[in-house]
């Protein structure tokens, strides 16, 4: 028996056209290596890693599954033997998803036997259960299980590049793990303004980089000084534009770092309504010093969902205090003429 990892492609990439499919399985199996180390096989709709490695395959965008197991002879019997082997860790309850592409292997048949054989060992054979699974084909065949779910998506880089504003809060790598998802290979940058929020941005890199092993953070130290010049310029009604000329100048310095490490778009964390400086006026507005397109995937999200998908990535929600530099009553309707005049009069004090 060979220790293997079969992998499940997620539905979006199986459901593709030949050439397509093709494409982002070979995309698929080229960040598979790269993540374990070991050869990856494409075997019909599904790809076969060297070695037991589910938990690594598990976190790679494209996998709706991760199993580990055995390659085995295409033989009833060896299939069975395989399969009592993995009956031993298994859980008490198991899906159990049996395959025959051997002219001569009924799949009726095999899973009978198999279901014969789980429910002598003390299992239960259910459909909402973790999946074990059996296939045979021509030159080979798989028993593998339990499987380790995975997150689905395309694989990344398959739909270009992204900076992601990275924040030490919650929703900000949120929307970089579900950009991922999206297959937009991700670079991070964090505006420093305060120490303690650049290591929590660090953080949030750490918790990233196992989802995708090549993102990497960049940091921009020169944006607390323009908030400290925003600050001493803005006065009178000017000074609640304090977090709308904040977020203009993240917008517009983000492009240019985008546009010198050849990323496509921005991902911003905003979700519509939550904060002051998130209200469709002011995200209006702030999009006006933009050279590139920006995607927001919490924009319709609300604060309990991006808690949920904070646990399902690992992403601990903390408190991440109160920005120094917020007025005491930020604009929430803002005019566009301040706020242009606004930004002016901070960039030209600089």
């Amino acid at each position: 028996m060979k220790p293997i990892t079969l992998v499940r492609p997620s539905g979006e990439v199986t459901a593709k056209s030949p050439v397509v499919r093709k494409t982002l399985l070979g995309e698929l199996a080229a960040r598979l290596e790269r993540r374990t180390g070991e050869v990856v096989r494409v075997k019909g709709p599904r790809l076969i890693v060297h070695g037991h490695h589910e938990k690594e395959a598990a976190r790679e965008f494209g996998v709706a599954g991760a199993l580990p197991g055995y390659e085995v002879k295409p033989r009833p019997q060896t299939v069975l033997k395989a399969f009592r082997r993995l009956l031993r860790d298994a859980p008490e309850r198991i899906r159990l998803d049996v395959r025959s592409h051997h002219p001569n292997v009924s799949g009726r048949s095999l899973y009978d036997a198999a279901r014969d054989l789980a429910e002598a060992s003390g299992h239960t054979v259910t459909k909402s259960a973790p999946r074990v699974l059996l296939e045979v084909h021509d030159d080979a065949a798989y028993a593998c299980g339990p499987e380790e779910p995975g997150p689905e998506g395309l694989p990344v880089g398959t739909q270009g590049t992204a900076l992601t504003l990275l924040s030490g809060g919650l929703d900000s790598p949120v929307a970089a793990w579900m950009a991922m998802r999206r297959g937009l290979e991700c670079r991070g940058l964090h505006l420093l303004v305060t120490e303690s929020e650049l290591e929590a941005a660090e953080e949030n890199e750490r918790i990233l980089r196992r989802w995708d092993p090549e993102f990497k953070l960049h940091v921009d130290e020169s944006h607390r000084e323009f908030l400290e010049t925003a600050e001493e310029r803005l006065s009178g009604r000017l000074e609640r534009y304090l977090c709308v000329v904040c977020k203009m100048r993240m917008i517009e310095r983000a492009c240019e770092w985008a546009e010198r490490l050849g990323c496509e778009c921005l991902i911003t964390g905003d979700s519509l309504g939550q904060v002051a400086s998130q209200t469709v006026w002011n995200l209006r507005l702030e999009e006006r010093t933009a050279r590139l397109p920006i995607f927001r995937p919490l924009i319709g999200m609300n604060k309990p969902e991006i808690v949920r998908y904070g646990r399902r990535i690992g992403i601990p929600q903390r408190d991440p205090g109160r920005c120094p530099f917020v007025p005491d009553r930020p604009i929430v309707k803002p005019r566009e003429r301040e706020a242009i005049r606004a930004y002016r009069k901070v960039k030209e004090a600089r």
